[in-house]
């Protein structure tokens, strides 16, 4: 079964409309939602997780219409975002984060999470003496305190040295190997697309694109989004 379906999502601040008729599914295991900056992405996938209402339109949640729902219930459902700016409580280790977030939202052993994401050795490490590769992998375990069927990412590498990029990414492609399904909102194009399985594209708040990365370089719309007409469509 498709895990999530959007259908004719709309939202306006004021006069401008960051989202307009957006619809898409995600079919596979992991989706990059890309587009120049102002395209709508960031509220897109906050409507998804259920911080923005939308005005209009549906969200298919797991064969639930989640619409409507308070993002606490999105949560408990399996549907979690994380967030382009870290917030840790720097005053505590990585495991008391963690086990704090633990009794909030309950949900994964602390310990596998630990590893999987690769911070097991800075368990015992307050958070402020995290690098800030480190700090995104932090914010990435703690949504996965909650056992969650599908990741929103925010921009998971933005900030980060190449060699940090490639220990977050590698901890991804760990997740997404045991069957957990992620949208990622990214601007380092050529890193994360060996990693996904298709591509969503927008621009002005609309979908102009989903296919795949192959597909992406040849559309004419792509091309004039990002570049004016020019085939280089990183950033």
């Amino acid at each position: 079964m498709t895990i999530l379906v959007v259908e004719g999502l709309s939202k306006s601040w004021g006069g401008n409309k960051a989202i307009d008729g957006m619809t898409f599914s995600l079919e596979k295991d992991a989706m990059a939602l890309i587009g120049p900056n102002g395209a709508g992405k960031t509220t897109l996938l906050s409507s998804i997780a259920g911080i923005t209402l939308p005005d209009q339109g549906r969200i298919i949640f797991d064969g639930i219409d989640i619409t409507k729902t308070k993002i606490w219930k999105r949560v408990g459902l399996g549907l979690v975002k994380t967030f382009q700016v870290v917030r840790p409580f720097v005053s505590l280790t990585v495991r008391e984060n963690l086990e704090l977030f633990s009794r909030v939202h309950g949900g994964s052993d602390i310990d596998s999470v630990l590893e999987v994401m690769g911070l097991s050795q800075f368990g015992n490490k307050k958070a402020r003496e995290l690098s800030h590769g480190n700090l995104k992998r932090l914010e990435v375990a703690k949504a996965l305190m909650t056992n969650p069927k599908l990741l929103l990412l925010d921009e998971p590498i933005g900030g980060l040295s190449n060699n940090e990029a490639v220990g977050v990414i590698d901890a991804l492609s760990s997740l997404k190997k045991k069957g957990t399904k992620m949208i990622i909102v990214e601007h380092r194009l050529s890193e994360i697309f060996p990693f996904v399985d298709s591509v969503v594209v927008m621009d002005k708040g609309k979908k102009i694109f989903q296919g795949t990365t192959t597909e992406l370089f040849d559309d004419e719309k792509v091309r004039e989004a990002y570049m004016g007409g020019e085939t280089n469509v990183d950033s």
